[in-house]
């Protein structure tokens, strides 16, 4: 076995983080240091810029954190947020002293000064949790590093395979080497050492074999069981008597919950009299960009969704499997697919995996599995999750770049064109015919491209959180009535449009859309000014189209089109920085600020 790569430049990633995090906290107002807070010309600092820096045009300066003054260097920023940080250090100025802050825990030391007790941990804990992403950065970075060595002595990339499995993962992993475009530690996956990152992160995408229980019948509730599937082991093959397939039913563990806690997990919930542990590992995966998802190797477009006990995207953020996930995601999957059967154009540009098996024991959140089936025909289409299209590749270009290359003969206005119409006219029409906003985010989008026609198809996944305005949706389509009643997750069903308007917002224009320009014009060979007016006019366009045919998109243009700010995600601070008593949210990845400059405006 190879050894774990060692770490790349510790300092460039403190710096990295640090930058993030700065980022964020203005971004979501931490501590009202954007609502309280003053912005100062440089020339009115109370010190000179420190040795080897430039002179920042602006600070933001709060005077409310403690006993001083925090000054924030800061420059305009672009689609998502007013201002950012320019550059490292901010400075701490209490009386004539000046000290400057160049690591982050110095930085959140400033905003836990005055917090009461268990305030003041939750920051603690996200520091805690900043040096992890600095350090599982050092190695995804190094391995990013090496992995495009590769690439570039090869003679082909998996691009260019002619396996449509291997192009999918080849794009997931290019896509996992990119943070995520909001929450500032994405990089940590809270529980896994570096061994682990190695051995099932999706940045080093190694194979592993899973792990089997058997588990008595009666513990077991979901759907149909997969034992018919060629590649599911027998009991023979996991070296268990064959004798007990009469009582007892084999579930797949992910290794690492195996290794770390699943005996732990076991005693605790009393379930040894009524589960066996299988001595061998069976059926050869490997991890795909959502981390407890794996894809089978034996299977093509096969792939098993897996609890986990890591946290990832905020300490509040388990990515264990809910019970009702499993049957909540079926039960949208078959009115996604019942949607798309009365609505012609959906028919043909819509695609979904197949979500109907799956299983959890004994109702808890640790043991369970969703066995996802990709829709058939893909031989010749290449996947690429949405997640990517920022993402950098080998040859130095981003992979939109790289798509409307290979797809639209390198017209990269022509495909961006091409995804917002199908995005954009997708979830706008889910919405407002149908009252229905998904959390398709960059993962659960994948974009599935072909030099035949349809050119471009969008294919979701994972549609188990969405937003669906339930009383609306029944009187106009009384034939959804019962798929709405069945839903498991009753926080899935809102009274109000709005909770649709948010939905659409975080997820389909700012994560999908937004995210992706903010790459391009990061490189500097694409302009926001034209990108955002292109997004405006489709967004416009499809909406003129839709009242055309009735529907009412009076909401929709309010929020979208005419308002100053935009909704925004406050990833940190429900996930991380307060509890969820202080925030009432519900759901922590659910939680609003409007406080996102509405980017479809234009540049200030």
């Amino acid at each position: 076995m190879n050894a774990v790569p060692q770490p790349w430049r510790p300092a460039s990633q403190a710096d990295y983080i640090a930058r993030r995090v700065v980022d964020a906290l203005l971004r979501e107002n931490v501590r009202e240091i954007v609502s309280r807070g003053r912005l100062v010309g440089s020339g009115l600092a109370p010190f000179s810029p420190p040795a080897g820096s430039g002179r920042p045009r602006y600070w933001w300066v709060a005077d409310h954190l403690g006993d001083g003054s925090l000054w924030i260097p800061v420059r305009r920023q672009g689609l998502l947020q007013e201002w950012s940080l320019d550059e490292l250090p901010l400075i701490w100025q209490r009386d004539r002293r000046h000290q400057r802050l160049f690591e982050v825990a110095d930085i959140l030391a400033c905003f836990r000064q005055g917090l009461d007790e268990e305030s003041s941990a939750l920051f603690a804990d996200f520091e805690a949790e900043c040096r992890v992403a600095i350090e599982h950065g050092v190695l995804c970075e190094a391995e990013r590093q090496r992995y495009f060595a590769e690439l570039r002595a090869a003679a082909r990339t998996p691009a260019d395979s002619l396996y449509w499995p291997e192009r999918q993962l080849y794009y997931e992993r290019l896509a996992s080497f990119l943070d995520h475009p909001f929450y500032p530690t994405a990089r940590a996956k809270l529980g896994f050492e570096a061994a682990d990152l190695w051995a099932y992160g999706p940045e080093f995408q190694r194979p592993f074999r899973l792990r089997w229980l058997a588990v008595a019948k009666d513990l077991l509730q979901g759907t149909d069981h997969p034992g018919t599937e060629l590649w599911w082991p027998s009991f023979a093959d996991v070296a268990l008597a064959s004798r007990l397939e009469e009582a007892y039913t084999l579930v797949p563990v992910h290794p690492f919950l195996w290794d770390r806690r699943l005996d732990h997990l076991l005693d605790e919930h009393e379930l040894r009299p009524k589960i066996i542990a299988a001595p061998e590992a069976q059926v050869s995966v490997l991890p795909t960009l959502s981390v407890r998802t794996v894809a089978v190797r034996e299977e093509p477009g096969t792939h098993l969704k897996l609890p986990l006990t890591i946290r990832t995207l905020g300490g509040k953020n388990i990515r264990t499997i809910k019970p009702s996930t499993i049957a909540d995601g079926h039960t949208v999957q078959t009115l996604l697919g019942r949607i798309a059967e009365r609505e012609p154009w959906l028919s043909g540009q819509l695609l979904l995996t197949d979500e109907s098996l799956g299983a959890h024991v004994d109702h808890l959140p640790f043991l369970g599995y969703i066995l996802r089936r990709y829709p058939a025909g893909l031989e010749h289409a290449t996947l690429v999750p949405v997640a990517a299209l920022g993402a950098a590749t080998p040859d130095g270009r981003l992979v939109a770049e790289e798509v409307a290359e290979r797809f639209f003969d390198g017209r990269l206005g022509d495909f961006l064109n091409a995804y917002w119409d199908l995005s954009l006219r997708l979830h706008l029409l889910l919405w407002l015919r149908f009252r229905i906003a998904l959390e398709s985010n960059q993962q659960n989008s994948i974009l599935v491209l072909s030099r035949e026609a349809p050119r471009l198809r969008l294919l979701l996944k994972d549609n188990d959180a969405p937003r669906i305005q339930g009383d609306a949706l029944k009187r106009r389509w009384p034939e959804f009535g019962e798929l709405i009643e069945r839903l498991q997750d009753r926080r899935i069903v809102v009274d109000h449009e709005l909770a649709l308007a948010q939905m659409f917002l975080t997820i389909t224009l700012q994560l999908n859309i937004a995210a992706p320009l903010e790459g391009l014009i990061a490189t500097g060979r694409w302009k926001a000014s034209d990108l955002s007016a292109d997004a405006r006019g489709k967004l416009e366009a499809i909406l003129a189209e839709l009242e055309k045919h009735g529907e009412d998109a009076h909401l929709a243009r309010r929020v979208l089109l005419e308002g100053d700010r935009h909704y925004l995600k406050y990833l940190l601070t429900a996930a991380s920085l307060q509890t969820k008593q202080a925030t009432g949210a519900s759901d922590v990845n659910k939680f609003y600020g409007k406080t996102a400059p509405n980017f479809l405006k234009g540049r200030p």
